[in-house]
């Protein structure tokens, strides 16, 4: 299989073909993974975030109902209310976020490619799931100038 690709990270490559983008561990292509072929990773992150933020939920609301106004003379508190909201957004973001390795070029709706000031570059894709949902796959990107030429030679980037 003829394939243009760059490197995601130091152990993936991004491999794009006419009819589909996979990410795999290594440059030469042996098998193409199942479109929704998902790890055993994602389950667990996703439960550590449901139960941290259950947890922190519980505490703030024990506290709020003990020391009522005074929950907020403790700096400490304003740490949970930051990281409750950050594993809230987490958790939300797990929701429209795909972990698929492997997209079909036909359902991508739309493709972005961001160059955040203080991060990596980074590839978003927007792609009917498999119920009709729109979700979005994120793929870091190593190196940029790499990257947006195997982009632009293959038409994922006009």
């Amino acid at each position: 299989m003829q394939t243009k690709y760059f490197r995601v990270n130091k152990k993936e490559y991004c491999h794009i073909t006419d009819q589909i983008i996979f990410v795999i561990n290594s440059k030469e292509v042996s098998r193409v993974p199942l479109e929704f072929e998902l790890g055993e990773g994602w389950g667990i992150i996703s439960m550590l975030n449901y139960i941290v933020f259950v947890f922190l939920f519980i505490y703030t609301t024990i506290s709020l109902s003990a020391y009522g106004a005074n929950y907020f003379l403790q700096p400490i508190n304003y740490g949970t209310l930051f990281l409750l909201i950050l594993f809230l957004m987490r958790i939300k973001n797990g929701f429209v976020a795909s972990r698929t390795p492997t997209i079909s070029r036909n359902k991508i709706k739309s493709i972005y490619f961001k160059t955040p000031k203080f991060s990596y570059p980074r590839l978003v894709i927007y792609f009917t799931g498999p119920e009709g949902k729109v979700l979005r796959k994120t793929i870091p990107i190593r190196n940029k100038k790499e990257a947006l030429a195997v982009l632009k030679e293959t038409g994922v980037l006009i």
